[in-house]
């Protein structure tokens, strides 16, 4: 069995994995000895083949994650698919991406796995299904929220999902302090200040640019005005796998920016910029960065630190 999340949408598509790891766990695997999870650019293929083709420790089953392998060399890719058609049953695979079906157009592994029955695509929300998440969320939160107050909310914040789920998060919990039970427009009005995306832009940019008093006060900006934290963390993840992805390329001799756009599946824009960066340091430097943030998400998810001084942590020693 094999799974494949991915989208644009990364709040829900997180939501989605964090349900399928958690079952695992419940049904599977209470011990947590038969769950791995492995992020490319951080690990070499013997690694995941080892992985891949382990037997379950005292269990029946083993879960393996794979995020970001999707924009791995072709030659990479079809490694994997091949391991996948001969792996033991025992071993559940799951991929997950932070790209639309178009960025993963190209991909061997998604053209293999895109038709398959564990395969769901998230997309940004539409306004009426943002002001269904907004419901949702504030229902799991012990509040009530009406849909036009819901409006007035995503009127402020736009529908994206971490967003949502970190300003519904607040004001619930404002709410339920003063006894009301439920949202109001009122309660928005005086609470909710949307950051404009070009702070968030900016704190990326300094922590890429080894700034670390601009990105230390920039993130603390950021986080006092509600920007959600796992947001801010899946943003550096992605941007700092873009530069040691382009580094790879650049060191086999295929730096073109047009090239590396084309691989990666990102803006010629985007690919120039990781390009630029990567040549600032070395590329052992910037691996063991992305480890970092990869490692803040570990703990941020099991109990060892928020990801907000997680990353206040990082943006001070970043350089």
């Amino acid at each position: 069995m094999h799974f494949l999340i991915y989208g644009e949408d990364s709040f829900r598509s997180r939501q989605k994995l964090a349900a399928i790891r958690g079952r695992f766990a419940s049904t599977r695997d209470r011990g947590g000895l038969n769950e791995s999870r492995w992020c490319a650019g951080a690990v070499e293929m013997e690694q995941v083949a080892e992985a891949i083709f382990a037997s379950p420790f005292l269990a029946d089953k083993k879960f393996v994650l794979l995020e970001g392998f999707l924009d791995r060399p072709a030659a990479e890719q079809e490694q994997i698919r091949d391991w996948l058609t001969r792996k033991p049953a025992s071993t559940i695979v799951v991929f997950f991406e932070e790209a639309a079906a178009d960025d993963l157009a190209k991909s061997p592994l998604f053209l293999f796995l895109k038709d398959q029955p564990y395969t769901e695509e998230f997309v940004p929300l539409n306004p009426a299904q943002a002001v269904a998440v907004v419901i949702r969320e504030a229902a799991a939160q012990g509040v009530t929220i009406s849909r036009q107050t819901a409006q007035v909310l995503l009127a402020r914040v736009g529908t994206d999902s971490w967003q949502i789920s970190q300003e519904v998060a607040k004001l619930a919990a404002y709410a339920a302090g003063s006894g009301c039970g439920e949202i109001s427009e009122t309660t928005i009005r005086d609470l909710v200040v949307g950051q404009p995306e070009e702070e968030v832009f900016a704190f990326i940019d300094a922590c890429v640019e080894g700034r670390t008093d601009r990105a230390t006060r920039l993130l603390a900006a950021l986080l006092a005005g509600g920007t959600a934290e796992l947001q801010l963390l899946a943003m550096l993840q992605k941007q700092f796998r873009t530069i040691v992805a382009a580094q790879e390329m650049a060191s086999r001799g295929d730096g073109d920016q047009g090239a590396v756009a084309s691989k990666l599946g990102v803006h010629p824009f985007v690919a120039g910029k990781a390009l630029a960066a990567a040549r600032r340091r070395p590329a052992e430097a910037w691996r063991q960065s992305f480890e970092r943030l990869v490692e803040i998400e570990r703990l941020a998810k099991t109990g060892g630190g928020s990801a907000g001084s997680l990353l206040s942590i990082f943006a001070a020693q970043v350089a």
